[in-house]
C-alpha cells in the first residue's frame, strides 16, 4: 500500500525520514520554500502543498 506525507515547507525533518537520501535540502525561491526530490525521471521539483507518495513499486512521486 503506498504511503504519503504533505511538504510544508517547514517539515523537512519529516521529510528527509521519508525520502531518505533521495531528497535534497529545502531552498527559498521567489517567496516559496521547495526541495528536489530523485525519482525514476531525476530529479523533480517539490512545492509547499504537494505531497510526496512512495508507491507499492518503492518509486517516488509528487501529487
Amino acid at each position: 500500500m503506498a504511503s504519503s506525507v504533505q511538504y510544508t515547507g517547514t517539515n523537512y525533518p519529516e521529510i528527509k525520514e521519508f525520502c531518505g537520501n533521495r531528497v535534497l535540502a529545502p531552498y527559498f525561491c521567489m517567496g516559496f520554500n521547495m526541495l528536489s526530490l530523485w525519482t525514476k525521471e531525476g530529479y523533480i521539483t517539490v512545492n509547499e502543498g504537494d505531497w510526496i507518495v512512495l508507491g507499492d513499486d518503492g518509486e517516488f512521486c509528487v501529487k
